[in-house]
């Protein structure tokens, strides 16, 4: 992974950024129907470049994936974690992961994530555990909802 870097996203990489999270939802085999139906909620806009930490991940001058959290008054939230469909399972989505929080996380609050069913066990191998749901699209499905706390370099510190 020499030629690898994460880099903060400029607003410029929207559109790229976008591509990215469609394309790795796909990879999961939704239909277009649902894909249409989510595809609102999916877009990065302007403003999300304005009130989230949002960071690239580069291989070989390519971006292949993205994180964006955004600070909230009671945790961190993982708004976004996307690799590109022919680098998932190569540990991209974990470098990432904790790249960012690392980065972002500051505070010592919760991490939570609503994340799609079939990133439930990625976030559990990262130590977040389930603790709700929420209903989705279509009516009947449901995103778990996941947390992790956060140990801040400075509660490192502390406890020593």
């Amino acid at each position: 992974m020499n030629s690898v870097k994460i880099l903060k996203s400029q607003i410029e990489d929207i559109d790229i950024l976008n591509h990215i999270s469609f394309a790795s939802k796909k990879h999961w085999g939704y239909p277009d129907e649902l894909m249409e139906l989510w595809k609102e909620d999916m877009l990065l806009t302007e403003s999300d470049f304005e009130v989230q930490q949002i960071y690239k991940l580069v291989l070989e001058e390519k971006i292949i994936g993205f994180c964006a959290i955004q600070e909230l008054t009671e945790a961190y939230d993982v708004t976004n974690l996307w690799i590109e469909p022919s680098h998932i399972g190569k540990g991209f989505g974990k470098l990432l992961l904790s790249f960012c929080i690392e980065k972002v996380v500051l505070n010592n609050k919760p991490i939570i994530v609503e994340a799609d069913p079939n990133a439930e066990a990625f976030y559990e191998n990262q130590g977040f555990v389930t603790y709700d749901q929420k209903e989705s699209l279509p009516k009947g499905r449901f995103l778990p909802l996941m947390r992790k706390e956060s140990l801040t370099n400075s509660d490192l510190f502390d406890n020593a």
